[in-house]
C-alpha cells in the first residue's frame, strides 16, 4: 500500500470517527438474548458450555457484557462459573488459558486471587518468561494474558514484547511466522489499550490493516487467504475498533450499507445459534458453540476486558519447594543357610562302626577279585 493511500485512509477514518459516550452503536440486545439461550441447550449438568472451557468462559463474558446475571444460565442448579470452580484443574493450562480465566472470573464479579483455592494471578505471574517478556510465545494468547493484568501493571518488557510484535503490514500474527490476521490484532488492540499504550503509529498501521481485510460483506476475514468473511472475525475486529476509538458501524468502516456489524448478524439462525457458515448457504450449515459464544461481547457494543481486573500483580512466581529424595531402603542381603554343626551332628561312635564296615567289605571285595 502506497503512502498516499495509507494518507487518504487515515484521513478517512479521522474524519468519519464519531464521538460516543457508553455505546459506539446501539447493543444488539435480542440478537445476544437469543444467541444465549440458545447456547443454555449446549449447556452441561455441570455448568460447562458445549463441553470446552474456553467456550464457557466467553459465555461469561457475554453474559457480564449484556447485563445478565450469572445464574440466568444454568442446567440442573450449575452455573457457568460453577463449571470453571469445578474444573479448575484444566482451566490453567497456559498463559493464554489463565488470562481467559481470569478474565470471565472478574466479569463475574469474583476474585482472581483467591478462586477455587487459588490465586489466579499468582498463577499467571508463574507463566511470565522475564527474559523475553512474553507470558505465552503464541500472540493471541500472550495478549490474553495481558489483558488479565491490572491496568498498567504489566511489566514493562511484557508491554514492549507485545508491541514489538507487530508486522510491517500493521497487524500481529497468531505465532511467529504464520502471518497478520485479524483476530490477534484485534485482541492485541485491546491488550494495548488496557496497558494505555495503544497510540501514534502502531495505531494507525493496525487501522490501516484492519481496513484492508474488509470484505465487500462488510465483514472481515480472518487472513486474505480465507476469501470470506466470519462470525469471530467479525467480532473480534468489532471489538478491536472499539478499543481504539472506532465506531465500526461509521462510514469510515461502511461499504454501501454493510459493516461488521451488519454482516455478523447475517451469521445468526432462527434459532439463536450462530455459525461459521450463514444460515442457508449449504446442505450442512449449522450454529455452533465456537462461533456463538465469540460474538456475545460485541453485540453488546462492548470489548476486553467486560470488567478490568483490580489490585496489584505478584512480581515473583514463588519457588517450587524442593522435593526431599526418599531414604532408600537397603536391599537385605539373600541370607546363606550354613551346615548345621552340633547338636545334630552324627555320634563319633558310629562313624567308627562305619569306617569299620567299609574296611571288612573292601576285605571281602579282595578276596573275591583275588
Amino acid at each position: 500500500m502506497n503512502r498516499l493511500m495509507i494518507a487518504s485512509v487515515s484521513a478517512a477514518m479521522l474524519a468519519a470517527t464519531t464521538t460516543f459516550s457508553v455505546f459506539a452503536f446501539a447493543p444488539q440486545t435480542v440478537a445476544a438474548i437469543n444467541a444465549l439461550a440458545w447456547l443454555q441447550t449446549q449447556q452441561s449438568s455441570d455448568g460447562t458450555i458445549a463441553g470446552d472451557a474456553s467456550r464457557t468462559e466467553e459465555t461469561v463474558w457475554g453474559l457480564a457484557a449484556n447485563g445478565k446475571s450469572i445464574g440466568s444460565l444454568s442446567t440442573s442448579g450449575k452455573t457457568t462459573v460453577d463449571s470453571l470452580r469445578s474444573h479448575i484443574a484444566t482451566e490453567e493450562k497456559t498463559a493464554g488459558n489463565i488470562g481467559s480465566l481470569v478474565l470471565a472470573v472478574d466479569a463475574a464479579g469474583q476474585d482472581p486471587r483467591n478462586f477455587a483455592g487459588r490465586d489466579l494471578l499468582q498463577d499467571l505471574q508463574c507463566t511470565y518468561n522475564a527474559a523475553t517478556g512474553a507470558y505465552n510465545t503464541q500472540i493471541f494468547n500472550d495478549a490474553l494474558a495481558v489483558l488479565a493484568i491490572p491496568s498498567g501493571r504489566a511489566p514493562a518488557k511484557a508491554v514492549s514484547y507485545l508491541s514489538n510484535a507487530q508486522q510491517p503490514d500493521g497487524g500481529w500474527e497468531f505465532s511467529p511466522g504464520s502471518g497478520s490476521d485479524t483476530n490477534t490484532t484485534g485482541v492485541v488492540i485491546m491488550a494495548l489499550k488496557s496497558e494505555g499504550v495503544l497510540t501514534g503509529t502502531a495505531k494507525a498501521k493496525a487501522l490501516i490493516y484492519l481496513k484492508t481485510q474488509q470484505q465487500t460483506s462488510g465483514g472481515f476475514e480472518y487472513t486474505v487467504a480465507t476469501g470470506d468473511s466470519d462470525p469471530d472475525s467479525d467480532a473480534l475486529v468489532i471489538e478491536g475498533l472499539l478499543a481504539a476509538g472506532e465506531d465500526p458501524t461509521s462510514t469510515a468502516w461502511t461499504l454501501g450499507d454493510k459493516n461488521a456489524l451488519t454482516d455478523l448478524l447475517t451469521f445468526q439462525y432462527p434459532n439463536g445459534g450462530f455459525g461459521y457458515s450463514r444460515p442457508g448457504s449449504t446442505a450442512t450449515a449449522a450454529p455452533d458453540a465456537f462461533s456463538t459464544t465469540q460474538p456475545l461481547v460485541a453485540l453488546a457494543s462492548r470489548y476486553l476486558p467486560v470488567q478490568a481486573t483490580t489490585g496489584t500483580m505478584p512480581t515473583t512466581c514463588p519457588a517450587v519447594a524442593p522435593t526431599t529424595p526418599p531414604t532408600p531402603v537397603p536391599t537385605p542381603r539373600p541370607i546363606i543357610h550354613l551346615a548345621t554343626t552340633g547338636a545334630s551332628r552324627i555320634p563319633q561312635a558310629g562313624m567308627l562302626l562305619m569306617a569299620l564296615a567299609m574296611l571288612t567289605l573292601g576285605w571281602r571285595l579282595r578276596r573275591r577279585a583275588g
